[in-house]
Parts: structure tokens; C-alpha cells; sequence
């Protein structure tokens, strides 16, 4: 039945642009329009597609929708519409079993479309005599027939249609279980449907050949067809068609007596055609049903389903699924121990068997006597598709040997590409080299000359200071009231030197060698208080207070003599821009995994801006402190330097004239080693 469906295609009916419940409503705002008409072509055309189309769901409909559009085409002497409303007609009492009323039907209207030149509407009528032929067992006259449409189709390109023709032919040969001759002719439609890009009849095609692979027991290949058909009906929202296809993918899985993956496929079927209201997709997915129940020997719903299956077989008078929903029956009432109603529905299969084995006979003389025509176009078609296969293998061979001279050009393209990158590689290295050593040498040339600028400024000023007050006290001799006022000042301009020195030393070996870094556990108390000690003169000069707040047991593990330089920087600093009976604290927070070390001051601060530069080497820059005290401007940069070796950070909070805080962080001690 499913073949059937398939392959009965029409002008009207081939490609649906509409589905039966948009043409439904459209039909109903047609006769609410104020200016209807019945009398127009649109509105039977419109009839026409609802006839064709109510046989799947309500198939009373299907000749009230379609006598009236025969009156109507009549009146009209609308040829197009009395010939599509008489296919309509001859296709439904096909499906029925109405054989003579059915070729009547369609004979009428081929009569009229070979008068009025009607070639889509011959063709239409050629295919469905085909079926009917072939519904009454004449399946060599059925075979003329659709041999007579196939050169129709070709010349009004009508290439849908080629393919169902083809399809059909494919039928005859498997209702003789000529399955590979079949496939032959449906392979003939696949390549159709992919040449044009008809996806709907190429998932048809692949559908009915999945039906045939499941009867040779080919299981694979048919639920592969299957899953393409179930893709393309799904996004084009087919679900007639995506309902069959759910139901042959579980006719697959049972026949390999997985029942229950199997029921969820049926489930499936069932849901759209409960959803479409699609009777004829029924009958077959209850059967599915019932067998799969009766493999897993659930017998009340096995029973239940099958009696569905039979009830709706009858009513739409499907001889096919009349005959095997009595013998799913006689199954199940034997399993049941039953055996008078296994007995009786076991009878009636029989009667029904012989009656479909004679026809089967019959149809097999049919295709006996027209051997010779089914012959000549199978080895018409084996003769093309071995032509067609020897020009694929030409332009296999012919794709391979330029595919082989490709790869070889490519392989050398390839194999130039890695030697200039290489190259490219090494050059790129030479030039980062090249570009490194130029900036370590400028950096080199910028040391020196900062070194040589810090010389000649801001030391030879106070040496020279000192050396004129020796030579004053050495020549001329001073009193000691005298010596009292300027010594101090002497002392003063010496330390100035020595902090100089010291941090033009450190500096100057940082930039030649790298830090170098040592660490240890230090006590960062004992550091501080070592150098306030060190400090303490000239602060006490400047009445200015040194507080060290850091408690005991403040262990780092850190390089002791950078942390040391860093101290006495700040410290210094702190010293230098505070005014007299200021304050200097140093403070600690202890923060995740490190100290926070602040030296405090209550001095001149900053503004902002200085502030962004403040420990740049490149931005250095020497200031007075509140006594004139005198600095190479490297102290910060260098403390940040030092900081910074030590896996620290290092920053500044300034206000003007309220004071200055420098905040610089340390690791915790090591746990490796406990001394200090």
C-alpha cells in the first residue's frame, strides 16, 4: 500500500505546496468571500487538491470534492479540471478495489486530454491506468502503460514524474520478487531526484527501496535509507511522509525481534498521524504494534491492537492488511489458548491468501508475457549504467592522476614554504638579536652618561666644598669657634657623599652584572632598627623622630643586603623632605603569603604628577630635601629594582605639605629553614 501512495502523482498532487488543513481553510475564506464564485478555476483546482488529498485523511470527502469539481469543470468546459477531477476519481476507486469504475474513470480522461492536446493531464492519466492495471493482476499491459508516459514526461520536463514512472516500473518487478531488477529502476529515480534536487521525491524513492531491502532482510542498508528519509521529511515538514518512515525504521527493528526499541518507533508513526488525522497510516503501525506485543507475549495489548488493525483494514478495504491482521489474530489467540478464534481468523487468512496467490499468478503470467519488453528495458538501463559507471571510473582515473600531480605540487610548494620560513625564521633572530644588543649598548651609553652626569654635578660640588675647607683649615688655620660652625656642616656634605657613592656603587653593579639575589630569613625588625641607628644623626640634627612599630618575630625570606638598601633609601628619603620635629614611622600589615612594609613621613609630600614617575630610572631626578640636603635621584628607582628581585611590589600615596607613604611588600620566611 505504501508503493502505491508513493508513486500516484499528479499536475495537482506531485510536489504539495499546500498541506490538506491550509487548503481546507483556504476553501472555507473562499466561500465567505462577499463576491464567490464556484464557477472559477481557481475554486476547482482548489477541490481538486482536497479530493486527492482526502483519501489519506477522510476518505468519504474524497468524491464529494471531487464530483464537484467534475459539474463545475463541465459547466466551464474546463478540460484541465474534468480531467484532473476524473484522475482524482479513477486513483480513489483504485485504492478501493473499484477496478471497473476506476478504468472507466481514467480512460474518460484520457480521452479528453488527448483531444484538447492535454499532455500534464495524459501523463497524469497513464500512471494511474498503470496502477490499476497492475491492481487487477495485468501487470505486463500495466508496464506499456507506464512506458507510454515516460517520453511524455521527458518532453514537458516534467521530472518529478519521470521518477515516479520509473519507481512504478520498480514495483511491477517487486511484486514479481525481482527485487534486484527493482532496485535497478529505483536507483534510475534516485539519480533523477539528485540530478534536479527534488528531495521529497528522492526520500519517496529511498523509502520504497528501504522497503524492499527490509523484505531481502538487508536490515542495515534499509534503516540507512530509512534515516535519510526521516532527515528530509523533517525539515521539510512532511509528516505524512515522516509518519511512514517512522513506521518502515520499526518494521525494520522488529523483524530483527527488537520489540521494544521497535514500539517506540510505532509511538512515534502513531503520534503524527494522530496529530494529521492521517486514517490510511493506521493499519500498518497497529500491526507493528501488535506483533511487537506479541514478542514480548504482552497478549491483551498485542490483542488489542491487532483488532485496531483489522477494524480499520475493513473499513478502508486495504486487501493487503485485511489479510495479515488475521494472521497477526490467529498468532495471538493461540498464544492466549485460544484456538476457536485463532482457528477462525486463521481461516480467513487463508481464504484470503488463495485469493491473492491466484491473483499473484495471474500477475505473474502478466510479467511473463511481456518479458520481452521488461528485458529490453532492463538491459537498456544495465547498458547505461555501465556506461555511466565506465565515465565515472574515467573521471575517477582522471581526478587521481591530477590529484597525484597536485600533491606533488603542493609537496614542493610545501617543501619551499618551510625552507623560506626557515630562513625567514633565522633572519627574524638575527634582526632580534641585532635590535637587543643596539638596546643593551644605548642602555650602556645612558648609564655611562648618567654615571659621568651624577659624577661631575652632584658629587664634585661637595668635594670640592670639602676640599676648599681643608685647605682653609690646613693654610690659614681656623679658631675653634670657627671650626664649630663649619664642621658640622662638613660632616653634613660627607654623609651626603657616602649615601651618593653607596647607591652609585649598587646602582652602577646592577647595571653591568644583573641583580643578583641571595635570600634568606631575615628579621625585618633588626633591619630597620639597624638602620635608624644609622639614620639617627641626621635626623636628630632635624629634631626628627624615628619610630619602628614592626613587632617582634617579622621573618622574611628575602636577599638581607637589598632589603637593607631599600630600608635605608627610604628611610633616608623620608628623612630629606621631612621638617623639622616631623615624624618618620615605619610601619608593617601583615597581608596573604607577604608583608606590607610602609615608611611614613609627615613631610613636603607630592603632587600627582610627580608621583606617576616616581621610581622610573629613566624619569630620575634630583630634589633638595627641607634642609638643602642633596641626592643622585637613583635612590627610588634602585629601591624599586631591589623590591622587585625579591618578588615584590613597590608604590607611593603622597599628599602635598600633609606627608608621604611608600608601601613595598616581602614574602613570608621559609618554611625550609628556620634560621635568620
Amino acid at each position: 500500500m505504501l508503493l502505491i501512495i508513493a508513486f500516484y502523482a499528479s499536475s495537482y498532487t506531485s510536489i504539495p505546496e499546500h498541506t490538506y488543513k491550509e487548503d481546507l481553510a483556504e476553501l472555507k475564506r473562499m466561500k465567505a468571500a462577499k463576491n464567490f464564485s464556484a464557477e472559477s478555476e481557481k475554486y476547482i483546482d482548489l477541490l481538486i487538491r482536497l479530493g486527492d488529498d482526502s483519501y489519506l485523511y477522510v476518505p468519504d470527502s474524497t468524491t464529494v470534492f471531487l464530483d464537484e469539481a467534475y459539474e463545475l469543470s463541465e459547466k466551464l468546459s474546463y478540460f484541465k479540471g474534468q480531467c484532473g477531477a476524473l484522475n482524482g476519481l479513477g486513483n480513489y476507486y483504485t485504492f478501493n478495489g473499484n477496478l471497473d469504475l476506476a478504468n472507466e474513470k481514467l480512460k474518460e480522461s484520457l480521452a479528453i486530454a488527448n483531444t484538447h492536446n492535454l499532455l500534464n493531464e495524459k501523463l497524469d492519466a497513464l500512471n494511474l491506468i498503470g496502477l490499476a492495471l497492475w491492481q487487477e493482476g495485468k501487470n505486463g499491459i500495466a508496464l506499456t502503460k507506464f512506458l507510454e508516459a515516460l517520453p511524455i514526461a521527458e518532453k514537458v520536463n516534467d521530472v518529478y514524474m519521470m521518477g515516479a514512472i520509473y519507481d512504478n516500473i520498480a514495483l511491477l518487478y517487486d511484486d514479481n520478487k525481482d527485487y534486484d531488477t527493482a532496485l535497478l529502476f529505483n536507483e534510475k529515480s534516485r539519480q533523477i531526484s539528485i540530478k534536479n534536487n527534488l528531495d521529497i521525491a528522492l526520500a519517496q524513492t529511498l523509502l520504497n527501496m528501504a522497503v524492499m531491502y527490509n523484505k531481502q532482510e538487508k536490515y542495515t542498508i534499509a534503516s540507512k535509507n530509512v534515516d535519510q528519509c526521516i532527515n528530509i521529511f523533517k525539515k521539510t515538514n512532511h509528516f505524512d511522509w515522516l509518519g511512514y518512515s517512522y513506521q518502515e525504521k520499526g518494521s525494520i527493528i522488529l523483524n530483527q525481534h527488537n520489540y521494544k526499541e521497535a514500539q517506540e518507533w510505532f509511538k512515534k508513526s502513531l503520534k503524527i498521524f494522530d496529530e494529521i488525522d492521517l486514517n490510511i497510516g493506521y493499519a500498518r503501525t497497529y500491526m507493528g504494534m501488535a506483533r511487537s506485543y506479541l514478542g514480548l507475549l504482552d497478549l491483551d495489548k498485542a490483542e488489542n491492537f491487532g483488532l485496531k488493525a483489522l477494524k480499520i483494514s475493513e473499513e478502508l478495504k486495504v486487501f493487503t492488511d485485511l489479510m495479515e491482521s488475521n494472521l497477526v489474530l490467529s498468532q495471538i489467540y493461540h498464544e492466549k489458548g485460544e484456538p476457536l478464534k485463532a482457528y477462525e481468523y486463521l481461516t480467513e487468512y487463508l481464504r484470503l491468501f488463495k485469493k491473492s496467490s491466484a491473483e499473484n499468478y495471474q500477475k505473474g503470467l502478466g510479467v511473463l508475457k511481456s518479458e520481452i519488453k521488461f528485458e529490453n528495458q532492463k538491459k537498456l538501463l544495465i547498458q547505461e549504467n555501465k556506461s555511466a559507471i565506465a565515465q565515472q571510473r574515467l573521471y575517477i582515473f582522471a581526478a587521481f592522476a591530477a590529484s597525484v600531480v597536485l600533491a606533488i605540487f603542493l609537496i614542493s610548494l610545501n617543501k619551499t614554504h618551510k625552507i623560506q620560513k626557515k630562513l625567514n625564521k633565522q633572519l627574524q633572530i638575527k634582526q632580534e638579536d641585532l635590535i637587543k644588543r643596539e638596546s643593551e649598548l644605548q642602555e650602556a651609553n645612558e648609564t655611562k652618561d648618567k654615571l659621568f652626569s651624577v659624577i661631575a654635578h652632584d658629587l664634585r660640588g661637595p668635594i670640592n666644598s670639602f676640599h676648599s675647607l681643608l685647605k682653609l683649615y690646613v693654610e690659614n688655620g681656623l679658631s675653634k669657634e670657627q671650626i664649630d660652625t663649619v664642621l658640622p656642616k662638613a660632616l653634613h656634605n660627607i654623609q651626603g657623599i657616602s649615601d651618593m657613592l653607596n647607591n652609585l656603587l649598587i646602582w652602577g653593579k646592577t647595571q653591568l652584572n644583573g641583580t643578583i639575589i641571595k635570600p634568606s630569613n631575615v628579621d625585618l625588625r633588626v633591619l630597620v632598627n639597624e638602620n635608624i641607628e644609622l639614620m639617627k644623626p641626621l635626623a636628630i640634627k632635624k629634631s626628627i623622630t624615628l619610630l619602628n612599630n614592626l613587632p617582634e618575630n617579622i621573618i622574611s625570606f628575602s636577599d638581607r643586603d637589598l632589603i637593607d638598601i631599600v630600608l635605608r633609601n627610604l628611610i633616608s628619603n623620608a628623612v630629606k623632605f621631612t621638617n623639622e620635629n616631623g615624624k618618620v614611622n615605619i610601619n608593617v600589615v601583615e597581608m596573604s603569603h607577604k608583608y606590607q612594609i610602609e615608611v611614613k613621613d609627615n613631610g613636603v609630600g607630592m603632587a600627582q604628577e610627580n608621583q606617576s614617575n616616581l621610581f622610573d630610572k629613566n624619569h630620575t631626578k634630583t630634589s633638595h630635601g627641607t634642609n638643602n640636603e642633596k641626592g643622585t635621584g637613583l635612590g627610588l628607582s634602585l629601591s624599586k629594582e631591589m623590591v622587585e628581585s625579591n618578588g615584590g611590589t613597590i608604590w607611593v600615596e603622597s599628599e602635598l605639605n600633609v606627608g608621604t607613604s611608600i608601601f613595598f611588600t616581602v614574602p613570608f620566611r621559609s618554611q625550609n629553614n628556620d634560621g635568620v
